[in-house]
């Protein structure tokens, strides 16, 4: 056992490190320990992945978390010297060893339903909405909500509302407003207004092209929600983006395109999804994009369906030496999965999950020797720096305090920590309020 282990074991009594109890716990409470208020929280003898701004390689340092943010990177040599002074003072803190574990960003996810989503079978296919649990089981500490295909019965409000509560609960929560087609629903009267009076809301989306689903916009619609775009983004400072959502039609990204070479529009406010899954010609687009400096967005491979597409294209990419900072992974999460056939008949249906993003990530470590901190790259810093999310991506001082332990064996999801907040130990996670 070593120093900080017995440290732990002084300052939690009778229990020692990794120690958990379900006493006195329940679905939405932490267990004790992790049920007390404490002002510094230290991580010890684990792992740092995802620490600088650049793919690098992981360091060894305690974690110490206060106040939601993470207070520092700590040298394991200081950190006794320090857990003393903390006693010494008469603060409360709770040292956890996370010996020989792992230590990443909470992951980030742009792209969820989380309202549900789908119906495209009728009103008795409408997918449900997203659950605390599943969420914090899939690594998710951040979270961007949308609405799809229904932008009639599925309304922008019902979303504010769900990030809200989920915000409440833990996570750090953003939303799109629009839906699939044009002219876009809004919150407010204008996209513009939604984007700069309202602080979640981070541009507009899923906007849908080439798709059967879609509303077939003009390049000259286009034009202008984009210009919106661009404005609303630099009077609120955000980026302001515009979320496509890419069918396989073969129009693809023709209009995008035109745009780029007709206007002065930067490539920064057209921000591609679905890009790994929509066929070879969609996936030669892509590359063509990223070149370009463009951003596109991968959505993680469904495990129902035994999809490979995204892990190919990424370790295709990656051979090619393409930038991968300009891709980020979404799990489209409570988003149906529909399959249709050439003349337009549905064939087949699925709803996404929300761990399939962190399942991409195991298996590009796991089966295809990805090291972890490039692979954690595509959800935690990309989108990050390319959102401008505020303390957001990384594992540095000052940033909030979204923490991932993983196992170093199989990477599964030890501990997580949202602003400071525990989220999930060993054997609990945390549950909604109606959840069973």
């Amino acid at each position: 056992m070593n120093i900080l282990s017995l440290v732990g074991i002084i300052l939690l009594g009778s229990f020692g490190q990794d120690f958990i109890s379900n006493v006195g716990s329940s679905s939405t409470q932490a267990p004790f320990p992790f049920n007390q208020s404490y002002a510094v929280i230290v991580l010890t003898d684990g792992l740092v992945f995802g620490h600088s701004e650049s793919v690098t390689r992981p360091i060894r340092k305690d974690v110490v978390i206060s106040n939601g943010k993470i207070l520092s990177l700590m040298d394991p040599s200081r950190t006794l010297a320090f857990i003393k002074s903390m006693q010494t003072s008469q603060l409360s803190i709770l040292p956890i060893s996370v010996q020989e574990q792992y230590i990443i960003p909470g992951l980030i996810d742009v792209h969820v339903h989380a309202i549900g989503g789908g119906g495209e079978q009728g009103p008795y296919s409408r997918t449900p909405e997203s659950r605390l649990s599943e969420l914090i089981q899939g690594g998710l500490t951040t979270v961007v909500g949308l609405l799809g295909t229904d932008g009639v019965s599925r309304s922008l409000s019902a979303l504010l509302q769900k990030m809200k509560g989920l915000e409440r609960e833990g996570l750090s929560t953003w939303m799109w407003t629009g839906s699939y087609r044009i002219p876009i629903v809004t919150l407010t009267s204008s996209f513009e207004q939604d984007l700069i009076l309202i602080d979640k809301v981070l541009g507009a989306g899923e906007l849908a092209l080439s798709d059967h689903r879609s509303s077939w916009p003009s390049k000259s619609e286009l034009l202008q929600l984009i210009s919106d775009a661009r404005v609303a983004g630099m009077l609120s400072g955000k980026l302001g983006v515009i979320h496509f959502h890419l069918g396989s039609g073969a129009s693809k990204i023709d209009l995008l395109w035109q745009i780029l070479n007709e206007t002065t529009i930067p490539i920064q406010h057209m921000y591609l999804t679905h890009m790994s899954s929509r066929g070879d010609a969609l996936i030669e687009e892509a590359k063509k994009w990223i070149r370009a400096g463009g951003m596109c967005d991968f959505t993680a491979d469904s495990d129902v369906l035994n999809e490979t597409e995204t892990i190919e294209t990424l370790n295709k990419f990656r051979t090619e030496k393409l930038p991968l900072k300009q891709i980020t992974l979404s799990s489209d999460a409570y988003g149906s999965f529909p399959e249709f056939d050439s003349t337009g008949r549905l064939v087949s249906y699925g709803m996404g999950l929300p761990d399939s993003g962190f399942k991409t990530i195991q298996k590009l470590v796991l089966k295809y020797s990805w090291q972890l901190e490039e692979a954690i790259q595509f959800q935690t810093i990309n989108p990050a720096m390319y959102l401008k999310l505020p303390g957001k991506g990384l594992i540095a001082k000052d940033y909030d305090a979204d923490i991932l332990v993983l196992n170093k064996t199989d990477l599964t999801i030890r501990y997580a920590f949202s602003r400071g907040q525990v989220l999930k130990t060993p054997t609990w996670v945390k549950h909604g309020m109606f959840e069973k």
